[in-house]
């Protein structure tokens, strides 16, 4: 079992547990600036799993606290998923004068892996996020199993509960989706974003209440992380974040 526990509180780490394979790196996000004179703190930090990916039996849970925070948490790399059964956890926390950017890249996942992931988002109701995940079956040639579940609890109440659910049917899943790489964004802000729809990518938009959901399906994972790129740079410039803080 391996535990991460992150709270950030004014845009200052104050709270970082670790236990296991999960750790995060902190960077600066303004480079040369004294940092007690800015108004608006940010942070910024790589999330990385020690080992590589995950093995049979991996079992990962971890919290993230943001309080009063603009920040931005991505993955150092694309997170393996190798054969046999594995488990990630993931709760976020997310204020009121909060700003989330949470950067998954695409779960690798190999044959015959079994992943269940769960995510639980609690905001409040003028919170701010950009959470994405993914994954790439590629190596897998369609013999894996993939459970990915998204909650989103606004003021406590939920407001959206998503689930990618796949089991060893490679035919059925190419009809769906058509593409190797596969991603799913869900943001809390107002943005205009059309759907697109061509031979390399397909991108399509719903909004519930106050939040958008992004599906997007590729071939090319560079057309798509670039699509990603344009779509979290407006939702930086939106809450006024710096913009090399989610790259």
């Amino acid at each position: 079992m391996s535990i991460l526990k992150v709270k950030l509180e004014n845009g200052i780490l104050a709270e970082n547990f670790k236990f296991g394979m999960q750790k995060i790196m902190p960077l600066p996000v303004r480079y040369g600036s004294n940092y007690d004179a800015i108004e608006d703190r940010e942070f910024f930090a790589y999330l990385t799993t020690l080992g590589g990916g995950l093995v049979n039996g991996d079992e990962v849970s971890q919290s993230f606290e943001f309080k009063n925070t603009k920040g931005a948490i991505r993955s150092q790399s694309n997170q393996k998923v190798y054969k046999g059964n594995s488990k990630l956890k993931t709760k976020l926390s997310v204020d009121n004068s909060s700003v989330l950017v949470f950067h998954n890249d695409a779960n690798i996942f190999y044959p015959n892996s079994n992943f269940y992931s769960q995510t639980k988002l609690f905001a409040n109701k003028n919170a701010k996020f950009f959470y994405m995940d993914g994954g790439y079956i590629g190596y897998a040639n369609g013999e894996f199993s993939a459970n990915m579940n998204f909650r989103l609890y606004v003021d406590g109440k939920i407001t959206l509960n998503d689930t990618f659910f796949y089991n060893y049917n490679r035919s059925h899943l190419n009809s769906l989706l058509n593409h190797e790489y596969f991603y799913t964004i869900f943001i809390r802000e107002e943005l205009n974003l059309p759907n697109i729809q061509t031979e390399k990518l397909k991108a399509y938009t719903s909004i519930m209440g106050e939040n958008i959901i992004v599906r997007i399906a590729s071939d090319d994972n560079d057309i798509a992380i670039g699509y990603i790129e344009r779509i979290k740079k407006e939702f930086l410039q939106k809450n006024k974040m710096t913009l090399i803080s989610a790259s």
